[in-house]
């Protein structure tokens, strides 16, 4: 067993197959459609979330976790005598963080659970877990973990495209003119996560194959040793693109692997279908 139980939510776009196996605990954001809500990952799959999303009017809201769903969680690890990492989405985005540090707060052994933002989400916090749960498998203890993470994030890099101005539109962040005008010029927005784990917009090009080829431009100008590295890749039904992409990054770059996972329906909300993310680590903040 290891000495240090890992937990995240359900914006780490990792498979719930996957955190099950590895036994890494997760707690659901909430996605509320007009006529239902539901948990993430637990009772809405990728499926029905995108065949939702399309037929729905509304933009769907998303709500974060309690701090009770995180305390479930943090009890269960330390009644069975192991420390605990909490890595949640960025608190840029999401008041998940702090809900997390409340539940720290009401147990008795504070010193036992460390609560890491990870000032990004979707795979970026994915790849954030994954070195996590390969330290704590190696034997590594809390704080251990929590420092290695804190250089991990510094040079943690996450770009990414829309196939569509919609979502955004919907969503406040531009206007309906702003959004019908870019589809009708085909402009695609490559955006970013700041340091401070907020969305901020990087660039507009003219295209989806001139966005994509940008994502690996950007890459090689920003990253730093990619041949050495994992890099994660998110997507929103638009998988062989994403196959696409990993491949030509190991024919560029060499890079040293690739993990490819479907943007599940937290980050999805704002997204829409057609979103290509990629995570990677360059020079530090």
């Amino acid at each position: 067993m290891n000495k240090v139980k890992i937990i995240t939510d359900t914006a780490c776009d990792l498979t719930m197959e996957f955190l099950t196996a590895q036994g890494i605990g997760v707690v659901p954001m909430t996605i509320n459609f007009p006529e239902r809500s539901y948990r993430d990952g637990f009772d809405l799959s990728r499926d029905e979330f995108y065949r939702l999303l399309g037929a729905s009017h509304k933009l769907p809201t998303t709500a974060q976790p309690t701090p009770g769903d995180f305390l479930q969680e943090i009890q269960k690890a330390l009644a069975a005598g192991e420390e605990t990492v909490v890595i949640t989405i960025s608190s840029g985005m999401s008041g998940t963080y702090e809900s997390a540090l409340l539940a720290r707060e009401q147990v008795d052994r504070k010193e036992k659970i460390g609560v890491f933002d990870s000032r990004t989400a979707s795979l970026g916090q994915g790849l954030m877990v994954l070195k996590a749960q390969e330290m704590a498998a190696a034997g590594l203890g809390k704080n251990e973990i929590m420092r290695e993470l804190t250089k991990i994030r510094s040079r943690l890099c996450s770009v990414f495209t829309l196939d569509t101005l919609e979502y955004l539109q919907k969503g406040g962040r531009i206007s309906r003119v702003e959004a019908v005008m870019g589809d009708i010029l085909n402009i695609k927005p490559i955006l970013e996560v700041d340091k401070e784990g907020r969305i901020v917009p990087r660039e507009k090009v003219r295209g989806r194959r001139r966005a994509i080829k940008r994502l690996l431009e950007i890459m090689a100008a920003d990253g730093r040793e990619l041949y050495n590295q994992l890099v994660t890749i998110g997507h929103s039904r638009c998988e062989e693109e994403a196959l696409a992409f990993a491949e030509e990054l190991k024919k560029l770059y060499n890079i040293k692997e690739a993990r490819i996972g479907e943007i599940s329906s937290t980050v999805g909300t704002h997204t829409g279908h057609g979103c290509l993310a990629v995570f990677f680590q360059g020079e530090p903040a």
